[in-house]
């Protein structure tokens, strides 16, 4: 159980009831279960600080936006009570060093394992429901010169010239802006993401962070065997990404093993472009002549059906034009000169079956808002720009970031403010 030590200075039981700021993190350390959490040394060496009284201020950096540990240690001075709720003694502050050796010691499954409990509790008090999922990335920028936009010299092209201080760090994709004159410009950053998946409540369930060049797809496989396992969800719930799950391989794993629902958009680069058909149900090439079904070709579970240029497949059409290709067209005389292809995309599988062109999906598919919602809270606690060096140190210090957000859930919930489970100022405000 959460313990603090009483003050001579002031009236603890005073401070809660007439202040909300300290009614606030009353009910945040109250909420926070650290019984199974190593508080202090036991082996060989000096005891040391508190490890827990050191999770408890930095979940105080997060929610009070404080950009640095040396700035979180002023802070902390500046409000002497605030110090011995998180279980620190008066004027015997830790030094910033060892505000860094906790987060890289720490084992992240640890503040894993207490963030699991966190939202078990949401569970059994029945403010988190396990019936919809929704799940995002968001990227995690490293603290290096590279991502410095007044660096003449920052690389942001070369995927293999590391950056010094941040070797685990990768390249990616950030975001694109237009100019004056209508030109767009993609902008990639060094770094991390921060995935996730959330309950429709808002409330992060699993979360983990990766370098950079890990797809989202290929992490969301892995976090919903982790949801699986953790919370037993049933089968049908529903999953809801963004066009960049779109892939195969993450349908199948959803639909036909985890026999649940995938509400998520074709993304457009997968699409092959629009075609005209002919009379015969077969698609025209530039030409405007009817292609000739040529097989069907099998790639990485996709089935296609080939179409081929007539004029070199069919024989009385070649007669009809004895210069070859009307249009002339390159891939008619040059190379191998084998005509133009065309394809189908026959495949009957799991992402064909998603119900995109109805109310239903649409509907649906709305809820994914909410994620949006959720990273615009954790965005400016530290999800967006880290001041670590090692993906270890940034790992444990995003695990926090969300481990926060579930316990001003859990808080709000134990003062019956159900209404306010998201609200990371207000929920323990009163009038």
């Amino acid at each position: 159980m959460y313990n603090f030590q009483l003050s001579v200075f002031y009236d603890y039981n005073m401070l809660v009831i007439y202040s909300d700021f300290y009614r606030t993190y009353d009910a945040l350390f109250s909420a926070l279960d650290l019984s199974g959490f190593p508080d202090i040394n036991t082996d060989v060496g000096r005891t040391g600080y508190s490890r827990r009284a050191m999770l408890r201020a930095l979940i105080v950096k997060h929610r009070e936006e404080i950009k640095s540990i040396p700035r979180l240690i002023v802070f902390l001075d500046a409000h002497p009570a605030l110090t011995e709720m998180c279980g620190f003694t008066i004027r015997c502050l830790p030094d910033k060093s060892r505000f860094y050796c906790f987060l890289k010691e720490i084992p992240n499954r640890k503040l894993q394992n207490i963030h699991n409990l966190i939202n078990k509790r949401l569970i059994d008090k029945g403010a988190v429901t396990l019936d919809t999922f929704i799940m995002d990335s968001k990227p995690v920028k490293a603290a290096t010169k590279e991502n410095n936009h007044k660096n003449p010299n920052r690389n942001t092209s070369s995927k293999n010239k590391k950056p010094r201080r941040n070797p685990q760090a990768t390249l990616g994709y950030y975001s694109h802006y237009e100019k004056t004159d209508g030109s767009k410009i993609n902008e990639f950053f060094w770094g991390y993401r921060t995935h996730v998946i959330i309950s429709r409540e808002g409330i992060p369930l699993i979360e983990t962070t990766l370098p950079n060049n890990k797809t989202d797809a290929s992490v969301a496989k892995k976090l919903i065997k982790r949801l699986k396992k953790l919370y037993k969800f049933k089968k049908g719930v529903i999953f809801i990404g963004d066009a960049s799950y779109d892939v195969r391989e993450l349908y199948e794993f959803i639909i036909t093993r985890m026999k649940c629902h995938a509400f998520i958009p074709i993304n457009p680069r997968y699409t092959q472009p629009p075609k005209t058909f002919g009379s015969n149900g077969a698609p025209m090439c530039e030409a405007e002549l009817e292609m000739t079904y040529d097989g069907w070709w099998h790639y990485k579970n996709s089935d296609k059906a080939k179409f081929r240029c007539p004029i070199k497949t069919r024989k009385n059409i070649a007669e009809q034009y004895p210069s070859g290709c009307p249009i002339k067209h390159n891939k008619f005389f040059k190379g191998a000169a084998y005509g133009c292809t065309k394809y189908l995309n026959i495949t009957d599988d799991a992402r064909s079956r998603v119900p995109r062109n109805s109310t239903m999906f649409d509907e649906t598919y709305k809820q994914r808002i909410f994620i949006e919602q959720y990273f615009a809270r954790l965005g400016n606690r530290e999800a967006d720009q880290t001041t670590h060096y090692t993906l270890r140190v940034v790992k444990n210090q995003i695990t926090i970031a969300h481990l926060a957000q579930s316990l001003v859930a859990l808080a709000a919930v134990s003062l019956n403010n159900y209404d306010k489970i998201r609200c990371f100022r207000t929920f323990a405000m009163t009038g």
